[in-house]
C-alpha cells in the first residue's frame, strides 16, 4: 500500500472516530479539544527562528502544553502584530456556547514576550479564516451535536447540517516585536480528549506555521514527555515519520510501527521523554498523539491482557476479557495472576517467576528496573481495579 493511501486509512479511521461520537455522548467518548500554535492573525514578516514544543501526558486526563519560540524581526523598528491562540470547541461536552471566548476544557493558559508576561484577550470566532473575524455576541446562539454554532430559533433540522458557524475560541494579544531576536514562552493545560476505544488522544496543529514570513520553523524540536509515570503511545505526523526519536531522559524505548495501515512512531517512556529535531521544518500535516489500546487494533491481534498498559483507564482490561473467553480454570488463573502484577510491570518489577517474567518480557512496552521496589503509594484506580480482579474481585 502506497504512502497517500495509508494515510487516507488513518484520516478515514479517525474521522470515524470523530463521527461516532457525536450521536452518542452517554458511551462513546469526548472529544475535548484540538491547539492551535500561536500565529499572527494580520500579515507579517516575521520569521520564526526556532519552536520547542513540549507536551507532557499525564494521569489525571490533562496534557500540559509548553512552546519556547524564537521570532525574527529583520526591521529597523519595533513591528506589532496581533497574534492569537485558536482552540477548537469540544465535541460531546455539555454543548454549551461560550460567549466570553475562554474554552471550557483549556486552564493556566500564559504567554510571556521577552521575558514580560502579557495581557491576552478571549473571543468566540469563526474558525479557520486566519483573521479576528468575532462571531456578534448579542444574539442567542445555540450547539447542537454536529458541533456548530446557530442562532435560537434554528437548528440542523431546519437549516441543513452544513447551515451552522464553525467556531473556536480564540486567545489573542498584541505582540510588540523589537528588531531582531524577540523570544516567547506559551503554556497551557487541557483536557485530552478520550474519544472511542483510545484512553487519550492529543492534537496539535502545526501547520500555520506557513502564516509567518519564512513559511516554515527554521529549527523545530518535539519533546513529549511522561513524569513520574508511564505511558505507552504512538505519535502520527508525516513530516516527521522519517527523523529519528530520541530518548532524552528516564526510561524508554521507540520503534516505527503501523497503526490502521498508516506510519506511525511507538513509544514506550517511564518518567521519561522522548525527543525529535528537525531544520527548516514545513509541516503539511498536524501532530497526533494517542494512547495505544487494544480495542481500535485493525487486525484483532492486540486482546491479549496487558499487550498495552495505561494507570489513568482500564478500558484495556474489560477489553482483553471480553475479547478472551477463559476457556478452562488454569487459564482463568494465569489471566488473574497476570493482571494483579500489571501495575508492578508497568513501574519495573523483575519477575523472578519464569512464567510471569516470560509473559511479560514479550511485552513490548515492557522495561523492566531491578532497582525498583514494589511500592504501591502512587498506584491509581485503575491499577487498584486489576490488582482487584487479579484477586478475583469481579466488579
Amino acid at each position: 500500500m502506497n504512502h497517500s493511501t495509508s494515510k487516507y486509512s488513518l484520516l478515514c479511521f479517525l474521522s470515524l472516530l470523530l463521527a461516532s461520537i457525536l450521536p452518542a455522548q452517554a458511551n462513546d467518548g469526548t472529544y475535548y479539544t484540538s491547539g492551535n500554535q500561536l500565529v499572527p492573525l494580520t500579515e507579517t514578516d516575521i520569521s520564526i527562528r526556532k519552536e520547542v514544543l513540549t507536551i507532557s501526558l499525564m494521569d489525571n486526563g490533562y496534557a500540559r502544553v509548553d512552546v519556547y519560540y524564537e521570532f525574527w524581526n529583520p526591521k529597523s523598528e519595533n513591528k506589532y502584530v496581533l497574534m492569537g491562540f485558536e482552540a477548537d470547541p469540544p465535541y460531546n461536552y455539555d454543548y454549551k456556547f461560550h460567549p466570553n471566548g475562554i474554552h471550557p476544557n483549556i486552564k493556566d493558559f500564559t504567554v510571556e514576550m521577552n521575558g514580560i508576561a502579557i495581557s491576552y484577550n478571549n473571543a468566540p470566532c469563526f474558525a479557520g479564516t486566519g483573521k479576528l473575524n468575532k462571531i456578534d455576541t448579542g444574539k442567542r446562539y445555540v450547539v447542537y451535536d454536529n458541533n456548530q454554532l446557530y442562532e435560537e430559533g434554528h437548528s440542523p433540522d431546519q437549516d441543513g447540517m452544513g447551515e451552522g458557524i464553525d467556531y473556536a475560541y480564540v486567545y489573542y494579544f498584541d505582540a510588540v516585536f523589537k528588531p531582531g531576536l524577540n523570544r516567547v514562552h506559551h503554556t497551557y493545560t487541557y483536557k485530552m480528549s478520550d474519544v472511542v476505544g483510545l484512553s487519550y488522544l492529543v492534537n496539535y496543529k502545526l501547520t500555520p506555521a506557513a502564516r509567518w514570513a519564512n513559511g516554515q520553523i527554521d529549527d523545530f524540536t518535539l519533546v513529549v514527555r511522561a513524569d513520574k509515570t508511564a505511558k505507552h503511545f504512538l505519535i502520527h505526523q508525516d513530516d516527521l515519520q522519517q527523523a529519528t526519536y530520541r530518548v532524552i531522559e528516564g526510561k524508554g524505548k521507540t520503534r516505527r510501527t503501523k497503526y490502521y495501515d498508516s506510519p506511525a512512531n511507538e513509544f514506550s517512556l517511564r518518567n521519561g521523554a522522548v525527543s525529535v529535531h528537525v531544520k527548516n521544518f514545513k509541516p503539511t500535516d498536524e501532530l497526533l498523539i494517542h494512547s495505544y489500546d487494544v480495542f481500535q487494533h485493525p487486525d484483532n491481534v492486540l486482546q491479549s491482557i496487558g499487550v498495552t498498559y495505561d494507570r489513568s483507564n482500564s478500558m484495556n482490561l474489560t477489553i482483553a476479557l471480553y475479547n478472551n473467553p477463559e476457556p478452562n480454570p488454569a487459564d482463568t488463573a494465569f489471566i488473574r495472576r497476570v493482571a494483579r502484577n500489571l501495575p508492578y510491570a508497568n513501574r519495573g518489577h523483575v519477575f523472578r517467576d519464569a512464567k510471569l517474567r516470560k509473559y511479560f518480557e514479550s511485552l513490548w512496552w515492557y522495561m523492566p528496573d531491578p532497582k525498583y521496589k514494589d511500592d504501591d503509594s502512587d498506584f491509581t484506580d485503575a491499577d487498584r481495579e486489576y490488582i482487584d480482579y487479579g484477586n478475583g474481585i469481579d466488579k
